[in-house]
């Protein structure tokens, strides 16, 4: 880790044996596989990589099959015969379309790169796709699953066969976790999943990349409105009057905008067609890189960049006759009157702050929605359990946003004794009190 090379005298290295022990064996080979060293190149070792290998590729993983046999034992789900992404019927939602889409891309890329033995950029496919997986399928999936009927059969059906396939091709990377999950899934009667085939390529169809294209933009928008909400400390429980975003020139993709809305938790998605109505562009310079190159005319350049004369050409940037490469300079994005603006793979986006009262209201309520799920996980009250339940402290906020409250959290307002919580919110004492119906 300190640069030097590995010596056994100086012992500036963590123990082998001892890192297995502590992470697992899999960990040790998916983080040595995504590393530098397949390529022939130096890696400067640390724990922190297998560490991080657990935390973002393991664990995530385990998870999402833990998720699985949890839900899917409680509704009784019995699995296809089969479980190739070939035999999977589609079920008309969006959601099951896209991680289907997403996994049999991610089957055509590692065949490509496993072919040509490029290991390091497949471990970054493997860790984007169970990333997708465990942090948007299912967490947008979840009221499918604790649903009823075709339904949820069908996200069982769909998340079943995913989890397998991207089993499948993680299983020479981390052969014992995937033959764990494996085995439990399918039986131990059909053998080990090294001995199952490859999953197969094949092209993906117009409609599945349009669909690809449409959920990628959504995860943009909604990563860069987090961040900005994060930036003004505005917390996600507090709903906001809108969003606004501008796609690159020419790209006519169309985002989904009710996942944007439950996301951020705004009441409006606005799209812009000429990014200057959200922001200014302006080009950064690096006077380091490009001082030695450019000396005094450098401050000239800048000068110029401030004044918008600069145009792009082949994705660099010329300014005054001059060249840049990204390194060198790049547009950036400043808001209109001090707004915040985030802007990603050419997206730019901004989120109205202003909350009105009837929207710190509504936040108010989330608030409270929070502390009763809390108080319920905490009796050991079951998800789809209804309850009684009685608000003391906010009656205002109780009285207007009554309805909300019920439906989010299984309830129906009223006089109750029972279980009694007191929680602070908005600087106020406030008393829950709830049984089961």
């Amino acid at each position: 880790e300190d640069g030097k090379k590995m010596s056994k005298r100086l012992k500036n290295y963590p123990e082998p044996l001892g890192i297995a022990e502590k992470y697992g064996a899999d960990a040790v080979r998916f983080a040595l596989m995504r590393s530098p060293a397949v390529r022939g190149e130096d890696l400067r070792f640390s724990e922190k990589y297998v560490e991080e290998t657990v935390r973002s590729v393991l664990l995530p993983l385990w998870n999402s099959y833990n998720f699985f046999v949890t839900y899917a034992n409680a509704a009784g789900f019995v699995p296809p015969k089969t479980f190739s992404l070939e035999d999977w019927k589609p079920t008309g939602d969006l959601l099951d379309e896209w991680m289907v889409s997403k996994t049999q891309e991610l089957i055509n890329v590692m065949t490509k790169e496993l072919d040509t033995y490029q290991l390091s950029s497949t471990c970054d496919e493997l860790m984007d796709a169970i990333d997708s997986l465990t942090n948007w399928y299912i967490r947008l999936s979840r009221r499918r699953f604790a649903g009823k009927g075709a339904e949820q059969t069908n996200a069982f059906d769909t998340l079943y066969r995913v989890l397998l396939t991207i089993s499948q091709l993680l299983a020479p990377f981390c052969p014992f976790v995937t033959d764990a999950i494996y085995l439990n899934l399918v039986g131990t009667a059909h053998g080990s999943i090294h001995m199952t085939d490859w999953p197969k390529s094949r092209k993906i169809s117009d409609k599945e990349q349009k669909t690809l294209h449409e959920m990628e933009a959504t995860r943009t928008i909604v990563g860069s409105g987090l961040a900005l909400r994060s930036e003004a400390k505005i917390k996600v429980r507090q709903p906001l009057a809108s969003v606004t975003f501008a796609l690159p020139p020419n790209d006519k993709t169309t985002v989904l905008s009710d996942i944007i809305k439950d996301e951020l938790n705004v009441k409006e998605v606005k799209q812009e067609t000429d990014v200057t109505h959200i922001a200014d562009r302006v080009v950064k310079i690096d006077a380091r890189k490009v001082g030695p190159r450019l000396g005094g005319k450098v401050q000239e350049i800048i000068r110029a960049a401030k004044e918008g004369k600069f145009e792009e050409k082949n994705g660099n940037l010329i300014i005054l006759g001059e060249t840049f490469t990204p390194e060198e300079a790049q547009i950036i994005y400043q808001g209109h009157e001090g707004k915040l603006v985030g802007c990603e793979r050419g997206i730019v986006v901004t989120i109205d702050t202003e909350v009105s009262d009837a929207l710190q209201q509504e936040g108010l309520a989330r608030d409270v929605i929070r502390a009763v799920q809390s108080a319920r996980k905490e009796s050991g009250l079951a998800f789809t359990d209804q309850i009684i339940l009685q608000i003391d402290g906010l009656d205002d906020i109780v009285a207007s946003q009554k309805e909300m409250i019920e439906r989010e959290t299984r309830s129906t307002l009223g006089k109750t004794g029972g279980t009694t919580q007191t929680v602070e919110i908005d600087d106020k004492q406030v008393t829950l009190t709830f049984k089961k119906l």
